[in-house]
């Protein structure tokens, strides 16, 4: 029997949906990657609308790469996206990794943003 990786990430992805929920006080961090970049989104489920939004897209670094999802834009997102919760007087978060494993990006971006300041 073959096992199909993505028929499995989307059982997951449908099972954690149900239980993680942001709040107007605790959003809902959405980790998400394309080919090709990083977003972050803070969503309230309660009024079905995006809080904030970051992408790897506007962030410039000294290194010119094709592929801006590497872990050093992972770091300089959660440096950004942190203060930018801040600003909004959000100090606690649910996140939603995307029933992605935690670890490399993730992990580097929950540690970050943890050392800001952000509780989980």
């Amino acid at each position: 029997m073959k096992i199909n990786k993505k028929k499995l990430r989307k059982l997951r992805k449908r099972r954690n949906t149900s239980v993680i929920k942001g709040t107007n006080l605790r959003p809902r961090i959405v980790f998400c990657e394309s080919n090709r970049y990083i977003r972050v989104q803070a969503i309230d489920d309660d009024n079905n609308n995006t809080i904030s939004f970051l992408s790897t897209e506007k962030i410039n670094l000294e290194k010119k790469t094709y592929s801006k999802k590497n872990k050093e834009y992972a770091k300089k997102i959660g440096e950004l996206f942190s203060e930018e919760l801040k600003k909004k007087n959000f100090n606690n978060i649910v996140f939603d990794r995307n029933s992605r494993l935690y670890c490399g990006k993730i992990k580097i971006f929950c540690d970050i943003m943890r050392k800001k300041g952000i509780n989980f």
